[in-house]
């Protein structure tokens, strides 16, 4: 893959002038805008102290956009999102209206504003994204509207496995399953699966194994006791395996699970143990409860992409992205009447392999992955985010896409976990033959 570093002309390929917009300013040559862009300074910085008026702005679309201002010598001195770009030039740029509300007046230092109009919060995060990151390096992570994302991982080949949470992704052979919106969310899953498979809570006990003194979890009969020998590290190493396959959804783990419970309710009932059979029962109610909550906004890092339509910049166009680990693609917006045909394009390309050569560069998969599940958890976005990690029959897909292009409010639209990872059937609902 490419490593190429985008341009601000790249980013923001629209161009205005200060001096176009406010009456009476001294005007900028094209030299001096292009050596501005370029990072060459001018001779002299020039200033404009005269009031903006609406006449000057005629030019600048009233759209939603994301956009920069640049001084004389090429300095980014801001980036921002705007619903109206017209209106929020005239509020920087305005002398007056900003002198009465104590804020800079942009117009003493800013020489260009370059601008991208876009249709959608979602597609307005990430060219913000890009632009604070390529024009601020080292500060950008700041400014951000969204919070990092968190992540549950488990490595089972150490020789002391533990769950564990973090904002960042770990390397290999470790698991990786996220994002989360919280660290709190992060923690809830974790002690959930800590519950679920009868872990080790308490990692320092846990290291003394097996000349370890057991908590009252082994009391309490939920809790394998690795710590003291009762259980031994490599039947614990698998237990903990196996929950690290459940979380991470490995191929038919779930299903198995869940019927391995049921099998043992039916046994300890038979056998009329049915403390036993209360306690697996607790645990397949639980399980039920984050198979429908939790586990369906959770993936394996490793597997993590999205195809995602947005509403376009004008009416019954549509912005299609897809996003992959530390990669988003943007493709050009298209009618609604034709999103048909570009439908199996967009799923093919939700193969890495198939979009490298078609990604200019590749930014920190935390980072996208923030950006994504801030946006898909937003009430008020409108977009549709259709999972990708797993083989997808591409009718799903569209039935799914047809809901979402068909719905009159696409902010209560709801989520589309079920094209990527159904959920299961409820006991009583099983088929019985």
């Amino acid at each position: 893959m490419p490593d190429m570093v985008e341009t601000i002309s790249d980013l923001l390929p629209e161009v205005a002038c200060i001096a176009d917009l406010v009456n009476n300013a001294p005007g900028a040559t094209p030299d001096d805008v292009s050596a501005a862009l370029d990072g060459h300074p001018s001779e002299e910085p020039r200033m404009s102290r005269e009031k903006s008026t609406p006449d000057g702005f005629a030019a600048i679309p009233a759209k939603p956009a994301v956009y920069a201002c640049l001084s004389p010598q090429g300095v980014p001195i801001i980036a921002a999102t705007t619903a109206n770009l017209r209106k929020a030039l005239q509020n920087r740029i305005a002398g007056e209206a900003e002198s009465k509300r104590n804020r800079l007046n942009y117009a003493e230092f800013v020489e260009t504003v370059r601008y991208r109009c876009v249709g959608s919060a979602f597609a307005a995060s990430w060219w913000y994204y890009r632009t604070v990151r390529s024009l601020f390096p080292t500060r950008y992570a700041a400014m951000l509207a969204w919070k990092p994302a968190w992540f549950v991982t488990l490595n089972p080949t150490v020789d002391f496995p533990q769950f564990q949470i973090s904002a960042e992704l770990c390397d290999a052979p470790a698991m990786c399953v996220g994002p989360l919106l919280s660290r709190r969310g992060a923690r809830e899953l974790m002690e959930s699966m800590e519950d679920l498979f009868d872990l080790c809570r308490y990692y320092d006990i846990l290291r003394q194994a097996p000349h370890g003194t057991p908590c009252a979890y082994k009391e309490l009969g939920k809790c394998h006791a690795p710590c003291d020998g009762t259980t031994s590290l490599t039947e614990y190493q698998g237990q903990i395996a196996a929950a690290g396959h459940f979380l991470a959804d490995s191929p038919d783990a779930r299903n198995q699970w869940f019927e391995q419970q049921e099998a043992q309710i039916r046994q300890a009932a038979s056998r009329m143990d049915f403390r036993l059979a209360a306690e697996y029962k607790r645990k397949l109610d639980l399980a039920d409860k984050l198979n429908e909550g939790k586990l369906t906004q959770v993936h394996n890092m490793d597997e993590w992409k999205y195809l995602i339509l947005q509403p376009g910049k004008t009416k019954n166009w549509i912005a299609a992205f897809v996003a992959g680990p530390g990669w988003i693609l943007a493709f050009p917006e298209v009618q609604k009447s034709e999103v048909n045909r570009h439908l199996s394009t967009w799923v093919q390309l939700c193969d890495l392999g198939v979009a490298g050569y078609l990604v200019k560069e590749t930014f920190p998969v935390e980072e996208v992955a923030a950006l994504v599940t801030y946006h898909k958890y937003r009430p008020a976005d409108a977009g549709l985010y259709i999972p990708m990690g797993r083989t997808m029959g591409i009718e799903i897909i569209y039935q799914g896409m047809q809901i979402w292009l068909n719905y009159e409010n696409q902010d209560e639209m709801p989520e589309m976990n079920s094209a990527a990872r159904p959920a299961r059937p409820r006991r009583s609902e099983k088929p019985t033959g």
